[in-house]
């Protein structure tokens, strides 16, 4: 008894959910901008200052940017602006992280853009939201919670957008069904 006992103790002390604050992701995302790139050697974009907002009705986050514009072609005029993009999150369990999913872009707009380049940067923007920010990293979970979790017979479950905060939930592992039967 004092074993079954001993490992219920032990039980309760693992978490049923990981928790990260909306603030958590801003200093996580912060710590990995400005980023860079070179658009179709016409322009090269840099995008600074995130800013999160979650949207828990929707299940997913807001993310807001500096964008800094630099046409390389013909005039070599420098553009500045904003730039937002909605994202899902998901698990992945390879590393124990929380990463951006399905980002796309919902807004752009750059100040003084000619109409031509403009029109160019609209088609292009879905493309910058998947190749800057797709499965980007926001939160790790500790490996040492997660092994806890694992042995009291627990696996990361679904991703929740709460307000102030974002919660992994831990949801029991499947019993598999190819279980010998028992011998008489």
């Amino acid at each position: 008894m004092a074993l079954v006992g001993g490992l219920w103790g032990c039980a309760s002390v693992v978490p049923r959910e990981f928790t990260t604050s909306e603030r958590e992701m801003q200093a996580a995302l912060s710590s990995r901008f400005p980023l860079q790139q070179k658009v179709l050697e016409v322009f090269e974009v840099r995008i600074s200052s995130p800013r999160v907002l979650l949207q828990p009705g929707a299940g997913r986050m807001m993310l807001g940017f500096d964008m800094g514009l630099r046409e390389t072609v013909l005039s070599r005029r420098d553009f500045r602006g904003n730039i937002m993009f909605s994202s899902a999150l998901r698990y992945e369990p390879s590393d124990g992280t929380i990463r951006l999913d399905r980002v796309r872009r919902e807004n752009i707009a750059i100040d003084g853009l000619p109409p031509l380049l403009a029109s160019g940067l609209n088609r292009w923007g879905g493309w910058l939201a998947e190749s800057m920010l797709e499965g980007l990293e926001i939160h790790r979970i500790d490996r040492l919670a997660l092994e806890l979790a694992a042995k009291a017979g627990l696996q990361p479950g679904p991703i929740e957008v709460r307000p102030g905060g974002v919660t992994l939930r831990l949801v029991p592992v499947p019993v598999s069904g190819n279980m010998a039967p028992a011998r008489s």
